[in-house]
């Protein structure tokens, strides 16, 4: 694990190294949430989240038993209505 200092400015602010985002695979114009643990903080680039959430769906479609042939069915047959 790499550790960086960054420095607090007058108004709070802050630049994060860019060897930092490119590690988290994030640019200008994405987001990061920053989520905060007793004296510890965490950066969660908003891509990954999108990706755990899209995880989260195809485990539970993978659950629920239905197919995705069936799934498709449904859905085109609702844009025919």
């Amino acid at each position: 694990m790499t550790s960086y200092l960054i420095d607090i400015r007058q108004r709070r602010q802050t630049t994060i190294p860019s060897a930092v985002l490119t590690q988290l695979g994030v640019g200008v114009g994405d987001s990061l949430e920053i989520s905060v643990s007793g004296n510890k903080a965490t950066l969660i680039p908003q891509k990954q989240i999108a990706l755990n959430a899209l995880q989260e769906i195809q485990s539970v479609f993978a659950s629920s038993g239905v197919k995705e042939s069936e799934m498709q069915k449904l859905v085109d047959e609702s844009r025919d209505s």
